[in-house]
């Protein structure tokens, strides 16, 4: 619940930020602002996905080295610390993995939304089990797909990719709220 709290607070700084930033800017920026929102897979430049793939296969094997320590932590905190896993350790590379992997994406590709938060759901209702052995590759592969998937149907319609993964995204979401108030009633 902290988490969400801070989270909330963090997310309302920064948009009173970037309003002042849309505020004081330039026409082309906010235009250039504006369409970076949207989300695109297509205008990342050769020059830049040097940059982009480095950072994402350091976020991808930190993901790798999190398996153990993720699957420890599905039978709890206690449990895990008495088969020798330091949790204050193992958060800071799941936070650090998460935080490389999403942010590197977002500063070239745009906030895409949706794919990183339906994929995972939708992977452990496909596999039936928590595994992050299988769930680690499974979301990958399976978040690769869909995202791109997602961008050949904007590139046809011509429309953003955000709005694809949204179409596609809340109604996962939906499902997995529905589902889990329903297991819980």
């Amino acid at each position: 619940m902290v988490i969400l709290i801070l989270g909330m607070m963090f997310s309302s700084g920064v948009g009173a930020v970037v309003q002042i930033l849309q505020y004081l800017s330039r026409d082309e920026a906010l235009k250039s602002f504006v369409i970076w929102t949207m989300g695109s897979l297509g205008d990342v430049t050769s020059e830049q996905l040097w940059i982009l793939l480095p950072a994402v296969i350091g976020g991808l094997a930190l993901a790798v080295s999190s398996i153990k320590p993720l699957n420890m932590l599905l039978a709890g905190e206690e449990y895990a610390r008495s088969m020798g896993m330091n949790p204050r350790r193992s958060r800071a590379l799941i936070f650090t993995s998460t935080t490389l992997l999403a942010g590197t994406v977002t500063a070239f590709c745009g906030p895409v939304g949706f794919i990183g938060l339906a994929i995972p759901h939708v992977c452990r209702a496909i596999f039936e089990n928590a595994d992050h052995r299988t769930l680690i590759p499974g979301n990958i592969l399976a978040g690769a797909a869909v995202m791109l998937a997602c961008d050949i149907i904007s590139k046809a319609l011509i429309l953003p990719i955000n709005a694809i993964t949204a179409l596609i995204g809340i109604p996962v979401v939906i499902w997995v709220v529905i589902r889990n108030k329903s297991m819980t009633v």
